[in-house]
């Protein structure tokens, strides 16, 4: 249940507070006195759009926040869901910065606006005056046809399936435009490809081919040079080679004398093991060079392909070109087993929609199953409110294709009067009519929905006299199970609640503030008074006024 709302700096409210009840709680006072700015604070704190504009003073931050009593509740799943602590006393707040930023807080814990949506819904179902239209919406309807039957859990489970129905089925379609497509190309595709394949590229391949041109282009040259040193090398005793030998011997003869010439010994002994090796694997490198003609001219030939394909696929590097060659070999695949994958995924859209129209038709059942009894027990509660030949038809009619709610259309119909055909509700029904039915599916919607707070903003608007006494009844009886707020201009329904929050305007020289005050006693007694006879309270006002209270 709501216990308190608070609001700071919000159109003409500088800074209230109001705690609520737990069962009727009526809200009084003249018009424009600043009723409805309490409930479009409130209704800021459950979720709604923030509009800067609102802020009294837009140097200073504005605030309400709403705490909640949820000892009795349900609904600590939905806190699951939405990862946010469960509290018994759970606080929403709501604030808008000078700045114009907009902030949501539950339990101090900073979250995204629609989460804050989603609980604000779960823990109030707020009318406001507009919502009587709502009559006429088949989505209403079916909100109430499945409140009533108890379907809104198979409905969300309908909803949840139909949306893997529809990624199924853009999966399905985008392989099919995917596989299109890739016919229309498959032919310049494969031809690409089969270009790419033919150089059977790896990451090192042009690094390679160009070192080897470079060695192949100067074949004669390197040849020339490594035979040149082999001759320097190998000359008979003048020759590199015999002169290190010579030297290692001379100075072995001296490593007897000290041991610098032993150093100096093993230095010209790593010399000359170093300078073999060297002058063996040049004398391999002699033998393994090739001046080939042919060989060069194939390399050339590769290299040329892999330049030019670098800038036909507009690439910088082979690592480029890779990644073309696997582009182009899946859009060949597709074609190739495109088949295969798209009747796999034709068989899981297929299997989606087979457990939709599952779930459709149950939920069709239910509606079916229970239409009758709510339209009987709407014009059961309606005779309670003066309306005692109301009649309605709930028409539910398949559909061929599965729906946003189901594969039923529905068409509520309804008579008022005994004797007179059934219409929609908009055609026929008073504005008084009206008020009272939507009173009765609130009252339904209270008892299945399992709402913990119900506020009804002037619900009762076109009824008058013994009907508003009827309605007060009829609220009493809710708010036995269910917090109900109501904002009433009627004295036999302000004489019912429980709790009474009376709201008025205050003003001085240099501005208008919108107050709140908790009435009890005698001021009950005036402000019921005055809702009959205006301001100069008469004393048969005054007496009928006690007379309601009691």
């Amino acid at each position: 249940m709501l216990q308190s709302i608070s609001i700071v700096n919000f159109a003409l409210i500088d800074d209230i507070q109001s705690d609520f009840g737990r069962q009727l709680n009526v809200v009084t006072g003249e018009t424009g006195s600043g009723k409805s700015i309490v409930m479009d604070a409130l209704s800021l704190v459950l979720g709604a759009r923030a509009d800067l504009s609102a802020v009294r003073d837009a140097t200073k931050k504005c605030i309400v926040e709403a705490v909640f009593d949820l000892s009795k509740s349900t609904l600590k799943h939905v806190f699951d869901d939405l990862e946010v602590d469960f509290e018994i006393e759970t606080i929403l707040r709501r604030e808008i910065l000078p700045s114009g930023k907009s902030r949501s807080f539950i339990n101090d814990t900073p979250v995204q606006l629609e989460k804050l949506r989603t609980l604000g819904s779960q823990l109030v179902d707020l009318h406001s005056q507009h919502q009587t239209s709502q009559l006429a919406d088949p989505r209403f309807h079916f909100d109430l046809l499945d409140a009533f039957s108890d379907a809104l859990e198979l409905r969300a489970d309908y909803q949840q399936t139909l949306e893997v129905v529809k990624q199924e089925e853009k999966r399905y379609h985008g392989l099919l435009e995917a596989q299109r497509s890739a016919k229309e190309s498959y032919d310049y595709n494969s031809f690409l490809l089969a270009e790419l394949k033919e150089l059977q590229l790896h990451i090192d391949i042009q690094t390679q081919l160009e070192e080897e041109r470079n060695l192949l282009q100067h074949a004669d040259d390197i040849k020339q040079t490594i035979q040149h040193i082999l001759q320097i090398s190998s000359t008979e005793n003048s020759g590199l080679t015999d002169q290190l030998s010579q030297c290692r011997m001379d100075l072995q003869k001296l490593e007897s004398y000290s041991d610098q010439y032993k150093i100096f010994s093993e230095r010209i002994q790593n010399l000359w093991y170093e300078w073999t090796d060297i002058q063996a694997n040049l004398s391999d490198m002699d033998e393994g060079l090739v001046v080939d003609p042919m060989r060069l001219e194939a390399v050339n030939q590769t290299l040329s392909k892999i330049y030019s394909l670098q800038q036909k696929h507009q690439v910088q590097d082979i690592r480029g070109l890779m990644g073309k060659e696997q582009e182009l070999e899946a859009l060949c695949q597709v074609v190739l087993e495109g088949d295969e994958e798209i009747q796999a995924q034709k068989q899981r859209l297929d299997k989606a929609e087979k457990t939709a129209w599952k779930l459709a038709t149950n939920l069709a059942k239910r509606r079916r199953d229970h239409a009758q009894k709510l339209s009987n027990e709407l014009s059961t509660r309606l005779v309670k409110l003066g309306m005692e030949h109301a009649r309605f038809d709930f028409q539910l009619d398949a559909e061929s294709s599965l729906g946003p709610i189901g594969a039923d259309s529905l068409t509520l119909l309804f008579s008022a009067n005994k004797g007179i055909d059934f219409s929609t509700l908009r055609k026929i029904a008073s504005g008084g009519e009206r008020s009272r039915i939507m009173l009765v599916i609130k009252s339904i919607l209270a008892k299945n929905d399992h709402c913990p707070t119900m506020i009804l903003d002037e619900i009762d608007a076109g009824v008058s006299g013994e009907m508003a006494k009827a309605m007060g009844s009829f609220m009493k009886d809710i708010s036995e199970h269910t917090q109900l707020i109501a904002i009433t201009h009627l004295p036999q329904i302000a004489a019912m609640g429980n709790s009474h929050i009376k709201v008025y305007k205050s003003s001085d020289d240099y501005t208008t503030r919108t107050y709140v005050k908790r009435l009890e006693g005698e001021d009950r007694v005036v402000e019921i008074a005055q809702m009959i006879d205006g301001n100069q309270i008469t004393q048969t006002a005054r007496t009928y006024a006690e007379k309601l209270l009691n």
